[in-house]
């Protein structure tokens, strides 16, 4: 609404949210000038959305009380509406979360699945070339002048030898116990090769769910800038609207009074809303890069290598690899390396990169990953909402501060889950670093 369209003693428009208190009279009124006339634009109604009252039609509300008691009827319609948009907002990137964490467990089960089969694959193959090697000391020996074929021969030639023969009936002939030795070959033969195929099929689909997760990864991520985007501009409503009714509410305010006032609210709410659990030691917030003392066996390496300890100080550790879950009990892949600390403990980047992800994602809880470039990614999980640092999109350097430890999603205490990523696929987190001098 142009501010000519408001009557003269409530036409000072309306104080940017941060600056109002610091800018000089002149140049405030300038600005609220401005921010007046972009509300004509900013508050058309949608069809879709509650009609939010104009700032003409407030201020000529004042002085009659039955349209005051309409026009606050209307800014409370208005404000349930922006708060179910806000709801709306935040469910959809959840739910983009959600997906993305479930599509990087199914990248871990997979991972899992090949491991197994080619674990099996190599038992196979020894056992396999276990059997040819008897055999072929049973045939040296056999051919052997004087040897006779006996038992006893065979097995004074050898560990190997005995080792497989200890369990066959040194009664029969030896010529049977070959035998079975090269059936048992044979098999073990077979079932490496369909081992081998299995594993193949296992890796392929591996590489697809992996695939699939950064696309989840990368939906996830626009779903989160979409619905912060979303959250500011009905932050903002809700503001003018609280504005509004204020003005109707108090005869005395005026409009930048009023606006002020419902400007004030709003920060104090959202810094509440944003301050992080307390660290360890009493204090909160995030902690600059570089501060918090190593902790038992943490020796906080060279700056000068581009990566550095995820966490400095911890009371606990478990390793990558297979274990029963804590919580629904079943013996899987733990895809990263968890630390047990107090929670708001500082977390930082392993190395520099670009925020890919910054939000809730499943049995993650929150989860922050960034791209370090070359197909390696990092991920840090379980931080609280107000524990998450960073946001998608921002540029991170080694050994910053982008989260505080939390246990929000899957976890049964404050810990930070740390996991690396080459391809998207799971390595062993601390046996990485280690590679790139983190000890």
């Amino acid at each position: 609404m142009p501010p000519s369209d408001i009557p003269s003693r409530h036409t000072s428009p309306l104080p940017r949210r941060a600056r109002a208190a610091s800018l000089p009279r002149r140049a405030w009124a300038a600005s609220v000038v401005l921010a007046l006339a972009l509300l004509a634009t900013v508050f058309v109604p949608d069809p879709a959305v509650a009609a939010v009252p104009t700032w003409q039609a407030v201020v000529a509300a004042r002085d009659d009380e039955t349209a005051k008691k309409k026009a606050l009827a209307d800014i409370q319609t208005a404000l349930d509406d922006a708060s179910a948009r806000a709801d709306a907002a935040r469910a959809s990137a959840d739910e983009a979360g959600r997906v993305l964490g479930d599509a990087q467990a199914a990248v871990d089960e997979a991972t899992a699945r090949h491991e197994q089969l080619e674990t099996r694959r190599a038992e196979a193959r020894e056992t396999a070339d276990s059997a040819r090697r008897v055999v072929g000391q049973a045939a040296a020996l056999m051919a052997r002048p004087g040897s006779g074929g006996m038992v006893g021969d065979l097995l004074s030639a050898g560990d190997g030898a005995r080792d497989v023969l200890r369990g066959l009936s040194l009664s029969s002939k030896l010529g049977e116990n070959v035998g079975r030795l090269r059936e048992r070959a044979q098999a073990s033969d077979n079932l490496a090769t369909s081992l081998a195929e299995q594993a193949a099929v296992a890796l392929a689909e591996r590489d697809r769910l992996a695939g699939d997760a950064q696309a989840a990864l990368d939906e996830a991520a626009a779903a989160s800038v979409s619905a912060e985007a979303d959250l500011a501009a009905v932050d903002d409503e809700r503001a003018t609207l609280a504005a509004q009714a204020a003005l109707l509410e108090d005869d005395r305010l005026t409009l930048e009074q009023a606006y002020a006032q419902a400007q004030a609210a709003a920060a104090a709410a959202a810094a509440a809303a944003a301050r992080p659990a307390p660290v360890a030691g009493g204090g909160t917030g995030p902690v600059a890069p570089g501060t918090g003392g190593p902790g038992p066996g943490v020796v906080v390496p060279d700056p000068g290598t581009g990566w550095v300890t995820a966490i400095r100080s911890y009371g606990s550790y478990q390793a990558y690899g297979y274990r029963t879950h804590p919580i629904t009990g079943e013996y899987k892949l733990h895809a990263g390396a968890d630390f047990g600390a107090t929670c708001g403990t500082p977390i930082y980047a392993v190395s520099a990169g670009r925020v890919s992800y910054a939000g809730p994602s499943s049995g993650y809880g929150n989860l922050i990953v960034v791209d370090h470039g070359g197909g390696v990614s990092s991920a840090y999980a379980h931080m609280e909402r107000s524990g998450v640092y960073v946001s998608v999109g921002q540029q991170v350097e080694a050994g910053q501060n982008i989260a505080g430890v939390g246990t929000s999603g899957g976890s049964t205490g404050c810990h930070l889950h740390l996991e690396v990523r080459l391809g998207g696929v799971a390595t062993d987190p601390v046996a990485f670093l280690a590679t790139k001098g983190v000890r």
